[in-house]
């Protein structure tokens, strides 16, 4: 997988500077875990919205600069303006190479579903899952194929998944569907009105007449 490198300085101080980070277009952050202390540091907001529309939220990154060690890092969360969506701060965590780590990867689904042919829908009920991994075996993202999809009451679980080499469930997800085929309305409302089609009907009284 490709790794994203972010250009950081270090920053003296927190609270109210914020604001004004931000109004020169930085976003304030800080990087904590492994055997380090927390550390303040600034970023530029546009190399990072780059990099999160690349993927970024979800893959290894290499914060680097001047003054700042080269250090491996996950985003562990993101602050934004509840309206405007702007990041506001970020919490980075520091990743040893060789300790496994915990992280939600996006799902994306590949392939043509049969039974979309037969008037049924495709829905995605869950948008991401838990994975656990080395650092280096994090990928961004899984993929679910639904090519073999072929009924109208198929599902696929977590536990059906092909995960790739080293990357297992961080939990178990039970009996909720990733993904499940369902009747359209217009399908559904087809097999009502086939079901509604009255039946033939014995004329009794002409029978009747025959007979006397």
């Amino acid at each position: 997988m490709t790794d994203f490198s972010l250009q950081v300085e270090k920053r003296s101080g927190a609270g109210g500077k914020g604001r004004h980070l931000r109004a020169a277009g930085l976003v304030p952050a800080v990087v904590y875990g492994g055997n380090g202390g927390t550390q303040t540091i600034q970023l530029g907001a546009r190399e990072l919205d780059r990099t999160l529309d690349k993927g970024g939220a979800t893959s290894l990154l290499y914060l680097v600069g001047p003054d700042f060690p080269k250090t491996r890092v996950l985003i562990r969360e993101l602050q934004r303006h509840p309206v405007r969506r702007n990041v506001l701060h970020v919490d980075f965590v520091r990743v040893a190479a060789g300790q496994k780590i915990t992280m939600a990867v996006p799902l994306h689904v590949v392939g043509h579903a049969p039974a979309t042919e037969l008037g049924a829908v495709l829905l995605q009920n869950v948008d991401s899952l838990e994975i656990t991994c080395l650092p280096d075996d994090l990928p961004h993202a899984i993929e679910i194929d639904v090519s073999g999809m072929a009924e109208v009451n198929d599902r696929i679980f977590a536990r059906d998944l092909a995960l790739p080499a080293g990357v297992t469930l961080a939990h178990d997800f039970g009996d909720e569907p990733l993904v499940a085929m369902n009747l359209s309305r217009a399908a559904a409302h087809a097999d009502d009105e086939e079901d509604e089609t009255p039946a033939e009907v014995e004329i009794i009284s002409e029978r009747r007449k025959e007979a006397e």
